[in-house]
């Protein structure tokens, strides 16, 4: 599919959101050692990262393992899918591989269509890459602060070399952290001194030059983001982008895994500049951004199941009103795509409201409580 100049596919495509959670999952993750770390109290950070590592497969697991049981029955019942099993007892065991697949972490990073929920694929992945990442602050948490970037920065190409673009998300969410612990100490330690008055006119030039910068990163990101499917070597711009693309990825990938390099370091590109764009930063610290960050789990589990639920009933609707898929346009399918995000939209946030309520809040609740039964109290 050849792409407009305006690249939709950055909006609607669901591949480069998924990297840009795994970076902010690094970073979420780090931030808390890489800050006792920093204050050198490693026995607070032994707690902080024993916690993370007890808890960490009942917060990503519970609630997939909710999601698909769920989806099972509207399986069994006939809401979704095509030919359930002959048995409610067949079909239950079939979810229990299902539920042993997902909770399979041993591939690192392998792409697998999981039955029940085809999303949940980032599960097992998110699993490995966590545990990648606590063992990695644990390693360099003595580290003097400039050779902890030195070696998360090698880290991070070992990983993307190898082809193990997960590791380099998660391990770059951590190295974002980290710069910005070290930019909050550094704007702690200005605000005590000092600044002469003529310094003021060369610091503003300065922040504006560093401010272009990483809106130009982010704007290149976003136009990496449009990366398809299928055809890249067709579309304006990405064509004479993909043959740069790095190994192993163009040759030895298939061509849904063959932007993955690039979006792995377009994730990052993002990420580092919300932290860095005050406008960014005022927009993704909202109300309602902050109220859907609480919810995102719940939405990424929801928004699959509801979909396959309302999607062939609402969009006959959509594009009876634009006219045939045959016929459409690009703007078309930017009209239809549109109607689909509202119409479809309200469902799926309803019921990922009612998840996070019922099932994912519960979830990081029932961890905290198995954990707090489990170790051995300090006297």
């Amino acid at each position: 599919m050849i792409l407009s100049p305006l690249h939709f596919c950055s909006y609607h495509s669901g591949r480069p959101m998924v990297h840009i959670f795994f970076v902010i999952s690094g970073f979420v993750l780090s931030l808390k050692p890489l800050k006792l770390a920093r204050a050198r109290n490693h026995a607070a950070l032994q707690t902080t990262l024993s916690s993370s590592v007890f808890r960490r497969g009942m917060r990503l697991f519970l609630p997939t393992s909710a999601s698909t049981f769920m989806v099972m029955v509207l399986v069994y019942t006939g809401w979704i899918g095509d030919q359930p099993l002959a048995s409610f007892t067949l079909q239950f065991r079939d979810w229990l591989h299902a539920v042993w697949q997902i909770g399979y972490s041993w591939d690192w990073d392998k792409l697998q269509w999981l039955p029940y929920d085809v999303h949940v694929w980032t599960i097992p992945i998110e699993m490995a890459q966590s545990m990648l990442l606590f063992v990695t602050i644990t390693g360099l948490s003595r580290c003097k602060v400039w050779i902890r970037l030195l070696m998360l920065v090698s880290l991070m190409v070992y990983c993307l070399q190898c082809g193990r673009w997960a590791g380099f998300e998660f391990l770059g969410g951590a190295l974002v952290a980290e710069v910005g612990l070290i930019q909050t100490a550094r704007a702690e330690r200005d605000a005590n001194k000092e600044m002469p008055i003529d310094e003021d006119a060369p610091k503003s030039w300065k922040n504006k030059a560093i401010s272009l910068f990483w809106m130009a990163n982010f704007i290149f990101a976003l136009f990496i983001a449009g990366w398809p499917n299928r055809g890249v070597l067709d579309t304006p711009g990405l064509r004479r982008i993909a043959p740069y693309t790095m190994e192993p990825y163009w040759s030895q990938r298939s061509e849904d895994e063959q932007a993955f390099s690039w979006f792995a370091l377009g994730a990052m590109q993002i990420v580092f500049a919300c932290q860095q764009l005050p406008l960014l930063q005022k927009f993704f610290t909202s109300g309602p951004a902050q109220y859907l960050a609480s919810i995102s789990y719940a939405l990424y589990l929801m928004h699959g199941p509801v979909l396959d639920i309302c999607a062939h009933r609402w969009m006959p609707y959509v594009w009876w009103a634009l006219g045939s898929t045959e016929t459409s346009t690009m703007w078309t399918r930017t009209f239809a795509w549109f109607g689909g995000a509202i119409g479809l939209g309200i469902p799926v946030f309803w019921a990922a409201d009612i998840f996070w309520r019922a099932v994912d809040i519960p979830s990081v609740e029932f961890a905290k409580w198995l954990e707090n039964k489990c170790i051995v109290k300090e006297d």
